[in-house]
């Protein structure tokens, strides 16, 4: 644990937090990301639906009020301020690798929108809680920035409670887009050429060499390594299925294919090759790891 100080006796307002953000972002994300492109990030952070995250995972996890959660790489605070604004005894745990040695970083940000000392400057790799203490633990867009994912993941693993979960989301590296630059990228990009890229187009490299290209699949085979006593949800998967067996899917033709699933001898092949499909394209990967209940003896 860091030995700054580590909470504020009145918690900022929304206007003094955005001018932090805007601060933060013009400091830390120049050449990154586009000005226009950060202001629109600074808004979402304050007005945006901190609490869906919770509302999604309440339907495969039980969570009180009283649930204790940690958010790994926690960034500027934005979703333990939103736990903590139910009740809920959360926790985070920052870096901030990307503003390192800047004259402001996201922890500082995040220690001045809660009285509580709830943030702590570590690093995944070595988590400063004891063993089976959460509830839930969160890394949400985070483990593409780890070079020492599995170790992250064991560590994560190491203080859920025996009927904890672990939620981990990221980018699919699979797709023709880079989410931080927020540009046009080919799929696993070799990095010499995509720093070359970069400053073609004006960018900075900065970030290249803190991003670990993460795919569906091998986050996947990251999860799989705490071994078989832990069940692995696919979040996008378990959501297409729900939407199939409701038959509430919007889209014209994602209507026209969820038929084609229903057909007699190809259906099941159909479903396997859209999820297959799905796995490979989709801009992003959320899976819920989760202990499996032990046999009674």
């Amino acid at each position: 644990m860091t030995t700054q100080p580590t909470h504020c006796a009145t918690p900022i307002g929304d206007d003094e937090l955005r001018a932090l953000l805007l601060e933060y972002r013009r400091e830390n994300w120049k050449g990154i990301q586009l000005p226009e492109i950060q202001e629109r990030v600074v808004e979402d952070l304050i007005s945006g639906d901190a609490l869906a995250l919770l509302r999604q995972l309440e339907h495969y996890i039980k969570l009180s009020n009283s649930s204790r959660v940690l958010d790994v790489g926690s960034g500027v605070g934005t979703f333990v301020v939103a736990c903590r604004s139910r009740g809920m005894k959360a926790f985070g745990v920052e870096p901030d690798r990307i503003g390192q040695g800047a004259k402001l970083n996201s922890i500082q940000i995040a220690r001045q929108r809660l009285a509580a000392s709830v943030f702590a400057s570590s690093v995944g790799e070595m988590l400063p809680f004891p063993d089976a203490c959460f509830d839930l633990v969160t890394m949400n867009q985070v483990i593409e920035h780890v070079s020492a994912q599995q170790t992250v993941i064991h560590e994560a693993a190491r203080v859920l409670r025996a009927e904890g979960a672990l939620y981990v989301a990221c980018p699919n590296y699979l797709r023709f887009y880079e989410p931080h630059y927020k540009i046009f990228w080919l799929p696993l990009m070799p990095k010499p050429l995509a720093c070359v890229y970069l400053r073609l187009r004006g960018r900075s490299p900065a970030m290249i060499d803190q991003l670990t290209y993460t795919t569906n699949r091998r986050l996947r085979r990251l999860l799989a390594t705490l071994g078989p006593e832990y069940a692995i949800l696919d979040l996008h998967r378990e959501q297409f299925l729900r939407k199939r067996a409701a038959g509430s899917f919007a889209a014209r033709s994602t209507r026209l294919v969820n038929k084609l699933t229903a057909l007699p001898l190809i259906r099941s092949l159909v479903l396997w090759a859209i999820l297959q499909y799905g796995s490979l394209t989709e801009g992003g990967c959320e899976m819920l790891v989760m202990c499996k209940p032990k046999a009674a003896a």
